[in-house]
C-alpha cells in the first residue's frame, strides 16, 4: 500500500464519519521519507586526473559547497566522491559497489570517452555525465557518444558546477519518480547549448540556495525546515524541440517560470521553440514569467503578453540580468508597506509579523496590499503553500476593510494552531505561545510515550485541524520531553553507572537517585516552564524500549502527579526536579528490570526520557478531574451482541483514568454502535456503573517518601461529582418501578454511569469522534492501536467540549491464520476448553502449571498470594521455563475483593493465564489498560472458564507436585501441553501436545 493510497483512505473515512469534505493540511508531513525529494545522490564516482580533481576539489572547494547546501535541516547529507584515474580503476570499483552517478572529467589517460561509457552501461544504468574543459571537444564528443552519456556539461574553472550536475539528475529522477511532484513547483529551462546551459544551472542553483537561506531561519523548527526544503521549485531542464514541448504538456501546472532559448536545432536546422512555448504558455496561465534570450533581437509584436521578457546573448550583462529575473521570480524578501508619502512604515519579514501588520496598518493600506496579492504571493515564494492558498481566496473576495483583518486574523489562528500542534520545538524561554503543544529540552531520542503524543500531534494537525466536530475541539495535552540524552548525562555524571542496583530495594535505590543534581543546563528552562504554568503536571517515563511498536512497556515504569498549585515557584520546581529523578530511578526498579529479562532486551538498552504534560481537567474545589477518562481499541478481544472484533471497543470512566487501568468499574461500548448496548439488562447496568472515581487531590502535601503515581490521588465518592455539577451528561437515572433507565440526572432514583446523554442522546459527537480517531491511526500505522484520552465537559453550554488525546499505540492485532477444529481432538486429551478467551496464539511445549488451589483458598487471602506468585514466576522465569497461570477472580484488579491484585512484571514468565470463577461465583473480567495491553503485547493467552467442569482438574491433581503451600501449588506435567487461543472464533483451549 503506498502513502498516497493511505490518504486517499483517511479521506475517504473522514468524509465517511463525519459527512464533511476531508481538508488535508499539507504543510504537515506524517512521513517525511515519502517527501518530494525522495532521491538523492549519495555516492559519486569521480574519473579525473589528480590535477583535474585538485581543481575540484581545492579550487572548487567541493566540500564547503555541498556544506552550503545541506546546512538547512539536520538530516541533509554530502554526497561522498570516490576518485579514481583511470578507466580500468573506474570498472573495478563499479563491480564492487554501487553508485548513483558516474562523472567524467575529461578524458581518462588510459582509454576513450566512448570506450568507457560503453563499458559502464555494460555494468550499471547509473548515470554518466561528462565535464570537460574543451568545448569544441565536448561538443564533437557530443554527437558521436551521445547514446552512452547521459549529460555534457562544460567546466568552467567553478567546482559549482559539480553541485549543478548532482542536481541536475537529482532533479531529473525525482521529477520522473515522485507521485508529490504536483505538491511543488519547477522552473523550466529550454536550451542547447551545453556552455550556456551549464552556466544557466549553475546560475540557476546559486539563487535558489540563497532562496532557501532566506525562507529557512533558525526560527523554523526542524520539520519546517524539511518542508520548506522540499518545496523548493525543480529545475526541468530540455534541449530539444520534442522535449521541450513535452515537458511543458507534462508539467504545465506546476511551472512557476520558462527561460528558454528562441531557437534550438533540430534534424540540422534552427527552428523556434522559445516564442512559441511562451505564447502557449501564457494562453494557458496568462501571469506565467517568460524570459527569451536569443542570438539575435526579437520583436515586441511576435509576443503575446507583456510578461514575456526578451534578452540578447550578446549582451555584455546577459547573467546579470537572468539572475535578477530569478531573483524577481522566486519571490521579495519581505513585504515593504509605505504611507501615503512614500516612507516605510512597516516590513513583513517573518510570519509572526502578519499580526503586527493586522493590528498597526490602516485598513486602506492593508487591503491595498491584499488587492496586489502582495501576501499570498510573498507566502507562496517562502514555501508555505497552503497558508498562500487561503490568503489568495481572501485577496479574491470582498469585504469590510474591518472584517479583512479579521478573516486573515483567522487563518493566521489555524495555520499557527495547526503547525505548532504537529512541531515539536526546543524550549525556549521567551516564547510562550499556547498553540505550541510539544517542546523538547535537549537534541537526543524522545522515547516511545513522546514519539507517541508526536505521532498524534501530526495526525490531528495534517487531518483533523478545522475541528470536523460541532461542540468538540480534538487537541494533546501541552507537553514538555527531557531527551535522553539528559538522562545519559545525569547517569554519567552522578556516577550511577557504577553502582549495582541488583540487590537494592526499589526504595533505596530511589533515595540514591534523590541525593543527585539535574545537569545545571536544564534547570533554568525547566524553572521557566514551571513559572509559566500552575496547572497539576504528570511526569512520565518516556523510554527507548517503552510503548514501541513490537515491545509495549505500558506501565513498567513510575509516573508522578504533581498538583503544582503552590505560589512558591521554587517549591514547584524543586516538586518537578525530584519527579524527573524518580522516573529515572524506576528505569532500575525490580518491575522494570524483571519486565525487560521477559523480553531478551538488556537494561543497558533503555535510555530514559521524561515527558512532563498538563493533566487534563478542571478544578473543583480542593480537587482536579476531567469529565471523562477513556481507552479506546481498534480491535475488540471480548466482542459481544451485535458488535464484532473489527469495530473495536471503548471503556469511559468519570473522572481520572485510573479507574479503568487499574481495572475498575468502567463503561464499555462499541465507538461503531454506540447505542447497543453490551450488557443486558438496566440491573446489570446497575452491577457495572461506577460509585466511585479517582482526583488529584491539590492541596496534597507533596511527600517525599512512597514515590508514585497515586501520592496526590484521592478515590471519591460519586456525590462529591454530582455536588461538582459534573453527571449531567454522564449519568442515568434507574427507576425501579419501571425497571428502567432514564438518560441524565434525575432527584429520583439510583445513578448510573452509562454516559447516555453523550452515547444515546449524541449531546457531544465523542463515539464518532474516537471512531475517527481510531481509524486513521489504524490507517497510518498499518495495524491495530489504542488509545488513551480524556474529554473536558464545561458546566456552560455555550462552551464547547475538549477531547485531549494522551497516548497511542499498537494493539498486537492478529495476523497470522489459526486452524483449530475441536472435533478432532480427543475429549481426554483436552484439559481446558473456553468460549471467553484474549489473545490469538498457537503456544506448544509448556508443562509448568501453577495453579490457586480453590479448595482451600479465599479471595481475603489474595494480597498475601501474590508475593508467592511472585517469587515462583522469578524462579521460572531464571530457568527460562513458560508455564500456565490458573487461579479464581480477576487477575490484575487493583481490587482484592475481585482476584488477584497482580502487577504484570509479578507473572512475566507465564504463557497463558487462566480466570476461574471464585466458588460457583462469576466474576466479569476486566480489560485494565496497562495490564492487559501488557499481555497482550507479550502474546500471552488469556482464558476465563465459566464453570467448574471447563477445566480437567483430575487430571491437573494428578500431576507430578514441584512445590505446594497453603494456597498454591506448582506442577509439572506428564506430557507436554499446547495452547491455541483463536479470537476469529472467540474460542480456546488447553491439550495434551502428543
Amino acid at each position: 500500500m503506498t502513502y498516497m493510497n493511505k490518504e486517499e483512505q483517511i479521506k475517504k473515512k473522514i468524509e465517511e464519519i463525519t459527512g464533511k469534505h476531508a481538508d488535508i493540511n499539507q504543510q504537515v508531513n506524517i512521513d517525511l521519507s515519502k517527501s518530494v525529494r525522495e532521491f538523492r545522490i549519495k555516492n559519486i564516482l569521480l574519473i579525473s586526473s589528480s590535477y583535474n580533481f585538485f581543481q575540484l576539489e581545492e579550487e572548487g572547494r567541493l566540500s564547503a559547497l555541498f556544506s552550503e547546501w545541506n546546512s538547512f535541516y539536520d538530516d541533509l547529507k554530502s554526497p561522498v566522491i570516490i576518485h579514481v584515474e583511470t578507466g580500468a580503476e573506474a570498472i573495478n570499483k563499479i563491480k564492487k559497489g554501487h553508485f548513483d552517478l558516474v562523472i567524467i572529467f575529461n578524458k581518462p589517460i588510459d582509454t576513450t570517452i566512448e570506450l568507457l561509457s560503453q563499458k559502464i552501461k555494460e555494468k550499471t544504468n547509473t548515470p554518466i555525465s561528462l565535464l570537460d574543459n574543451n568545448i569544441n571537444e565536448l561538443e564533437k564528443t557530443a554527437l558521436n557518444v551521445d547514446r552512452n552519456i547521459d549529460k555534457f556539461f562544460t567546466w568552467n574553472g567553478d567546482g559549482k558546477i559539480i553541485v549543478s550536475i548532482v542536481h541536475y539528475f537529482e532533479d531529473k529522477i525525482n521529477i520522473e519518480q515522485t507521485n508529490h511532484f504536483e505538491k511543488t513547483s519547477c522552473i523550466l529551462l529550454i536550451e542547447d547549448s551545453i556552455q550556456y546551459y551549464s552556466s544557466y544551472l549553475t546560475l540557476l542553483n546559486e539563487e535558489i540556495c540563497l532562496y532557501l537561506k532566506r525562507i529557512i531561519d533558525d526560527s523554523l523548527n526542524n520539520e519546517q525546515k524539511k518542508l520548506r526544503f522540499h518545496q523548493r521549485p525543480f529545475i526541468l531542464h530540455t534541449s530539444t524541440i520534442k522535449d521541450s514541448n513535452k515537458a511543458y504538456e507534462t508539467y504545465k501546472k506546476q511551472i512557476s517560470f520558462i527561460i528558454s532559448d528562441n531557437f534550438l536545432k533540430d534534424g540540422g536546422k534552427q527552428k523556434r521553440i522559445g516564442i512559441e512555448i511562451a505564447n502557449k504558455a501564457f494562453k494557458n496561465e496568462p501571469s506565467i514569467p517568460v524570459l527569451i534570450q536569443s542570438s539575435d533581437k526579437i520583436k515586441t509584436s511576435e509576443l503575446s503578453n507583456q510578461n514575456i521578457k526578451t534578452i540578447t546573448k550578446s549582451s555584455p550583462d546577459l547573467f546579470n540580468k537572468i539572475r535578477m529575473f530569478i531573483q524577481d521570480q522566486l519571490g521579495p524578501n519581505e513585504i515593504v508597506f509605505h504611507d501615503k508619502n512614500g516612507k516605510d512604515i512597516y516590513h513583513i519579514q517573518q510570519i509572526q509579523d502578519i499580526n503586527g501588520a493586522i493590528s498597526e496598518l490602516d485598513d486602506t493600506i492593508f487591503s491595498f496590499c491584499l488587492k496586489k496579492h502582495r501576501l499570498s504571493n510573498w507566502l507562496k515564494s517562502i514555501g508555505e503553500v497552503e497558508f498562500a492558498k487561503q490568503c489568495f481566496m481572501l485577496e479574491q473576495k470582498t469585504y469590510e476593510k474591518n472584517n479583512t483583518k479579521i478573516k486573515l486574523q483567522e487563518i493566521l489562528e489555524n495555520y499557527s494552531y495547526s503547525i505548532n500542534q504537529a512541531a515539536i520545538t526546543h524550549f525556549s524561554r521567551n516564547i510562550d505561545d499556547p498553540n505550541i503543544k510539544i517542546t523538547r529540552i535537549g537534541s537526543g531520542a524522545l522515547g516511545g510515550k513522546a514519539r507517541g503524543i508526536a505521532f498524534l500531534a501530526k495526525i490531528l494537525s495534517k487531518y483533523l485541524h478545522d475541528d470536523p466536530f460541532p461542540n468538540l475541539k480534538i487537541t494533546i495535552p501541552r507537553s514538555i520531553v527531557l531527551s535522553t540524552e539528559i538522562f545519559d548525562y545525569f547517569i554519567k555524571n552522578n556516577a550511577l553507572h557504577k553502582l549495582d542496583f541488583t540487590h537494592l530495594s526499589d526504595e533505596r535505590i530511589s533515595a540514591k537517585f534523590m541525593k543527585t543534581s539535574l545537569p545545571p543546563t536544564i534547570l533554568g528552562d525547566l524553572r521557566a516552564f514551571i513559572r509559566n504554568t500552575r496547572k497539576p503536571l504528570i511526569a512520565r517515563s518516556s523510554g527507548l524500549l517503552e510503548d514501541s511498536l513490537m515491545q509495549p512497556f505500558a506501565g513498567i515504569y513510575s509516573s508522578m502527579l504533581l498538583p503544582n498549585d503552590s505560589w512558591e515557584t521554587d517549591l514547584r520546581f524543586q516538586e518537578v526536579c525530584n519527579a524527573i529523578k524518580h522516573v529515572y530511578a524506576s528505569t532500575y526498579f525490580d518491575q522494570a528490570r524483571a519486565y525487560i529479562r521477559s523480553t531478551n532486551k538488556h537494561i543497558g538498552d533503555e535510555k530514559m526520557a521524561v515527558l512532563i504534560q498538563e493533566v487534563v481537567g478542571t478544578k473543583k474545589g480542593r480537587y482536579f478531574y476531567p469529565t471523562i477518562s477513556g481507552v479506546a481499541k481498534s480491535y475488540n478481544y471480548y466482542p459481544s451482541g451485535s458488535c464484532s472484533a473489527e469495530e473495536g471497543i471503548a471503556y469511559l470512566a468519570l473522572g481520572l483514568g485510573k479507574s479503568i487501568v487499574d481495572g475498575g468499574n468502567s463503561f464499555a461500548f462499541c465507538p461503531n454502535r454506540p447505542k447497543s448496548p453490551l450488557y443486558g439488562t438496566a440491573k446489570d447496568y446497575m452491577k457495572h456503573s461506577q460509585n466511585s472515581f479517582y482526583g488529584l487531590n491539590i492541596q496534597s502535601i507533596y511527600k517525599y517518601v512512597n514515590y508514585n503515581e497515586d501520592t496526590s490521588l484521592d478515590k471519591l465518592d460519586i456525590d462529591i461529582a454530582r455536588k461538582d455539577g459534573v453527571l449531567d451528561n454522564i449519568v442515568s437515572t434507574y427507576v425501579i418501578q419501571d425497571d428502567r433507565l432514564y438518560p441524565g440526572l434525575y432527584d429520583e432514583g439510583s445513578l448510573v454511569v452509562d454516559f447516555a446523554p453523550i452515547l444515546n442522546l449524541n449531546t457531544i459527537p465523542l463515539a464518532k469522534a474516537i471512531k475517527l480517531l481510531l481509524e486513521i491511526s489504524k490507517i497510518v500505522l498499518g495495524c491495530a492501536v489504542e488509545i488513551e484520552f480524556a474529554v473536558n465537559i464545561p458546566t456552560i453550554e455555550s462552551e464547547g467540549a475538549e477531547l485531549v488525546i494522551l497516548q497511542i499505540r499498537n494493539m498486537v492485532s492478529p495476523q497470522e491464520q489459526i486452524h483449530f477444529n475441536r472435533d478432532e481432538v480427543q475429549d481426554e486429551d483436552i484439559i481446558l476448553d473456553s468460549k471467553d478467551i484474549m489473545g490469538h496464539s498457537v503456544i506448544s511445549d509448556i508443562s509448568d502449571i501453577i495453579y490457586v488451589d480453590q479448595d482451600y483458598f479465599d479471595l481475603s487471602n489474595s494480597v498475601q498470594i501474590v508475593d508467592q506468585i511472585r517469587k515462583k514466576n522469578e524462579e521460572l522465569m531464571d530457568k527460562k521455563t513458560p508455564y500456565i497461570l490458573i487461579g479464581p477472580g480477576r487477575w490484575g484488579s487493583s481490587d482484592p475483593w475481585l482476584g488477584i491484585p497482580v502487577i504484570w512484571s509479578n507473572i512475566a514468565g507465564t504463557r497463558a493465564i487462566v480466570e476461574t470463577p471464585y466458588k460457583q461465583r462469576h466474576i466479569d473480567p476486566s480489560q485494565g489498560s496497562h495490564f492487559f495491553h501488557d499481555m497482550m503485547a507479550s502474546k500471552v493467552a488469556y482464558l476465563i472458564t465459566k464453570k467448574q467442569d471447563d477445566i480437567n482438574w483430575n487430571w491437573i491433581k494428578n500431576q507430578n507436585v514441584v512445590e505446594s503451600s497453603e494456597f498454591m501449588k506448582h506442577i509439572k506435567t506428564k506430557v507436554p501441553l499446547k495452547i491455541i487461543v483463536d479470537s476469529t472464533k472467540g474460542h480456546g483451549v488447553i491439550i495434551k501436545d502428543r
